[in-house]
């Protein structure tokens, strides 16, 4: 996907810069450079605006794939937690005890 985001940009720079000598240096006379420079300036905004987009898929895509690794040796360190043994207290011995307001 990143290659062709890429692509794009460069297709539009370029086809920017192609479109604004056409448009710009027309057969008639004089050169027509507001449209010249606007076929430059639009070509070459949208094609950084691919390459930023391209660049931060592909940052998206490494923290992806770092994020996964991390997970995959988390699980390989998890160990199960230690036996506590019987946690079940008997209470027997407490029976018919009262509490005083002392205590």
């Amino acid at each position: 996907m990143t290659r062709l985001l890429n692509g794009i940009g460069c297709v539009l720079i370029l086809g920017g810069i192609v479109m604004g000598f056409i448009f710009g240096f027309k057969d008639d006379p004089g050169i027509h450079w507001p449209e010249a420079f606007s076929w430059w300036f639009g070509g070459t905004v949208s094609g950084v605006l691919f390459f930023a987009f391209s660049l931060m898929l592909e940052y998206l895509e490494q923290n992806n794939e770092f994020l996964r690794e991390l997970l995959d040796r988390t699980q390989e360190q998890a160990q199960p937690p230690p036996s506590l043994g019987n946690s079940k207290a008997s209470l027997k011995s407490l029976r018919g005890y009262k509490m005083k307001s002392r205590d």
